[in-house]
């Protein structure tokens, strides 16, 4: 699928009531293909020119450029997203930050994750979500990651700041500020269809069943039937919202127009033969594009054709196509493939074209039409003016602007008139023929070409932009730099400074870690000796004029072997155990620039190994209780493995120990207590806690205790192990399990009677046998 289909973005308002929303639309992928992905932005539409290397800010109702970011070197077609404060230029392993208010390049942030993002904008962002590693980035000045867990099939933006993701399993919600996905309602897994915003709200166009789910409300997850007639490919493609309570959808050579109460048969309307690859509403307007032909069909609610437009050819060997985009002021913006020419279409479907340079050209439906040769006549009288009238091409092109800014609201013929000039601006011997009003032929072509000249708009002189494709040519302890030239931006390029820096990991005695030089403007390389073989360097490069220096470009970390090494081994490698069993083992990166690296590989000196993502600077492992064991670490990059890091010291894993069992003796008054020493599960004896009821607990350090003075009641006696790992005493404690016996105390011997009272008796007993 081409790039047309990858980018349709729709900007949000925020003081606005109504939810523009993004959706990102994807085939089955079975079916190798995939449909468009849609965002939506802030106020103002941002375009990457490839060409001049700079993002421009393109006001839509006025069709002009009213904002430019000079000095920005990426890949063609590279997607811009915003925040509030800042705007992002998206690159294949970054993004590039620039400022909204004083339009300079601040810094270029590394992401790493190789798959091209879609973009979304919504508070509290803008969103970068990466949708076959189920990763969502938050841009912003404090970056964050937050993992879908699975692939991302579709994904959209409300406008309360909500971001909406369908993955493998479920309809997932990411709250503005939060990090967290609140997963509810089944995905209807293996379903092809896609996200879209209806009334406003989120809902999920199931593609296989032909039915509509919202996703909120009272009726969140409750399927309406879609009346839809003939055939719908599971690879149709869903507009990312509703235009009156209809659905557009592209079904093949079908555009539908699909009630969202599900009460009205779809609207089926036939499209001329061609390869449709996007689609999208705005104001009350849908916009279909033919990828193949680059045409731009338009349509009312009610599926009525309004107006055809021609794309401008294609510029270069650039690969992909347009990128299409959905404004919030009620626009569709669809950017050439080198962001040279932006197409817009208005709410009402008609269609006009800006040059980001500056440059103007409204096209109305007309436009699209060959003109008929209405004034054959003046075409031929002034032969001799077309000579003249080439290098007064701009003043012709210039001239368009009022009309445009006048008609944009008004009705079809006012704008169809001021087509004609677009058509011999770009056949500039018919120019006098279709400009017509004027009677003298000669009188119009020196008044445009006089007017721009007296009142030019030229931007004032500029420091240079970044100089493109540094590239780096390495040999033996030797390196060539190249590039090409940077944008002059008014003031030509008096120089280039070319400077080198030793990468992270190599480390040079003898020879210079960095160095620069300064280069006439007219150079493009320049060549460093006395660099270490088999070490590894950053080059970068910047240019100056007049007013000042332009941003540095860095290369990528290059080998002095011309070929990439394997990276260094980690360092400020340990191990720490827990009371849990567990390992946890962290390390450093041997280098924080190198992309190419792979994951690391933790090696135990028990045999085990274990991989860890690139992302991850520590580990937690569970190898075997109470056996010492040390830890290594690799890195591996392309080229290769890194050596073994050191080692950590031997830890030895233990967890909570068993429970002892005890055994309760009473005695005259006491208790004596005796237990077995228990399975101390790798742990090294702290102490034992004995507890007894009604008495206060007793730290002992062998296997027996005894309680004297105790009463005659039964009591409970517990014993718990608490131990440490082996051989270190700042490890934590760990509470081993209670081992309990309950006994009660013998009672006393009874006392003898009195001596006295005793003689007594004896005497009264005597007495009786006498008197008998």
């Amino acid at each position: 699928m081409t790039r047309i289909a990858r980018a349709i973005r729709r900007p949000v308002a925020w003081w606005t009531v109504a939810a523009l929303i993004l959706g990102t639309f994807v085939g089955l992928s079975a079916l190798g293909r995939g449909a468009p992905a849609v965002a939506f932005q802030q106020a103002g539409h941002w375009v990457y020119n490839a060409t001049v290397g700079a993002v421009f800010r393109v006001d839509g109702g006025g069709k002009s450029v009213d904002a430019e970011v000079r000095g920005v070197q990426t890949e063609a077609g590279s997607q811009v997203v915003q925040s509030s404060t800042n705007g992002y230029v998206v690159r294949a392993d970054g993004v590039i930050v620039f400022g909204k208010s004083d339009l300079t390049v601040k810094s270029t942030v590394r992401i790493g994750i190789p798959e091209e993002p879609i973009g979304i904008e919504a508070q509290g962002g803008p969103y970068l979500v990466y949708r076959q590693h189920g990763q969502i980035v938050r841009l912003g000045d404090q970056q964050q990651t937050v993992t879908v867990g699975s692939v991302v099939s579709s994904a959209i933006a409300t406008a309360d700041g909500a971001l909406w993701v369908r993955n493998a399993e479920q309809f997932c919600q990411l709250a503005p500020g939060s990090t967290t996905l609140a997963c509810q309602l089944p995905s209807q897994a293996g379903d092809a269809g896609a996200l879209l915003s209806v009334g406003g709200k989120p809902a999920f166009a199931n593609l296989s069943k032909r039915t509509l789910t919202p996703l909120t409300g009272e009726t969140a997850g409750r399927a309406v039937p879609m009346d839809i007639s003939g055939s719908l490919p599971t690879t149709s493609v869903v507009a990312q919202s509703d235009v009156n309570g209809r659905i557009p959808i592209l079904a093949g050579q079908r555009l539908l127009l699909v009630d969202a109460a599900g009460a009205k048969k779809a609207e089926s309307i036939n499209l001329p033969p061609g390869r449709y690859d996007a689609v999208a509403a705005t104001g009350a307007a849908v916009a279909v594009l033919d990828g193949e032909k680059r045409v731009v069909r338009t349509y009312a609610p009610d599926g009525k054709p309004l107006h055809t437009h021609e794309l401008s050819k294609k510029k270069g060997d650039h690969k992909g196509g347009p990128r299409v985009t959905a404004g919030q002021d009620g626009r569709i913006y669809i950017d050439d493939e080198t962001g040279e020419v932006v197409t817009v279409v208005d709410g009402d479907g008609t269609v006009s074209e800006v040059d980001v340079d500056g440059g103007n050209k409204p096209v109305s439906p007309a436009a699209t039409q060959k003109p008929t040769p209405s004034t054959p006549a003046p075409s031929s009288t002034p032969t001799s003016t077309p000579t003249s009238t080439p290098p007064s091409t701009p003043p012709t092109h210039r001239s368009i602007l009022p009309p445009i800014q006048v008609t944009v609201g008004p009705g079809k013929p006012r704008r169809t008139e001021t087509v004609e000039p677009r058509e011999t601006e770009r056949t500039p011997g018919k120019t006098e023929t279709t400009r017509p009003t004027t009677p003298p032929p000669v009188r119009p072509t020196a008044k445009p070409t006089s007017k721009p000249t007296s009142k030019p708009t030229s931007p004032p002189p500029a420091a240079p932009g970044a100089p493109g494709s540094v590239s780096v040519k390495p040999g033996d302890g030797k390196a060539t730099v190249s590039w090409t030239a940077a944008r002059a931006n008014g003031a030509a390029i008096t120089g280039y400074k070319v400077s080198f820096r030793t990468a992270p990991g190599t480390y040079v005695v003898g020879l210079p870690a960095s160095g620069s030089v300064a280069v006439v403007g007219s150079t493009r390389s320049h060549s460093f000796s006395e660099l270490l073989s088999f070490g590894s360097y950053i080059f970068t490069v910047s240019a100056t004029n007049r007013v000042g220096t332009g941003p540095a470009v860095d290369s990528k970390v290059t080998s002095m072997t011309g070929q990439a090494e394997p990276p260094s081994a980690p360092t400020k490698v340990s191990a720490a155990t827990k009371a849990d069993g567990s390992v946890t083992v962290s390390w450093t990166s041997p280098s924080t620039s190198d992309y190419t690296m792979s994951g690391y590989t933790v090696l135990g000196s028990d045999g085990s190994k274990t991989q860890a993502q690139t992302y991850q600077s520590s580990i937690s492992l569970k190898p075997a209780l109470g056996k010492g064991v040390s830890y290594r670490v690799t890195a591996t990059n392309k080229a290769g493995t890194s050596p073994r890091s050191a080692a950590t010291r031997t830890v030895y894993p233990y967890s909570p120990a068993a429970a002892p069992k005890v055994t309760a003796t009473p005695g005259k008054g006491s208790v004596s207590l005796t237990w077995t020493a228990p399975n101390l599960n790798g742990g090294q004896l702290v102490h034992y806690v004995v507890s007894a009821t009604g008495q206060a607990d007793r730290t002992v350090t062998t296997t027996s205790t005894r309680y004297t003075g105790l009463s005659a009641l039964q009591l409970t006696f517990t014993v718990k192990a608490i131990t440490r790992e082996r051989n270190n005493s700042s490890s934590p404690t760990a509470t081993g399990a209670a081992g309990s016996a309950t006994a009660a105390p013998a009672a006393a011997a009874p006392a003898l009677p009195p001596a006295s009272t005793s003689a007594a008796r004896v005497r009264r007993t005597s007495r009786r046998r006498k008197d008998a």
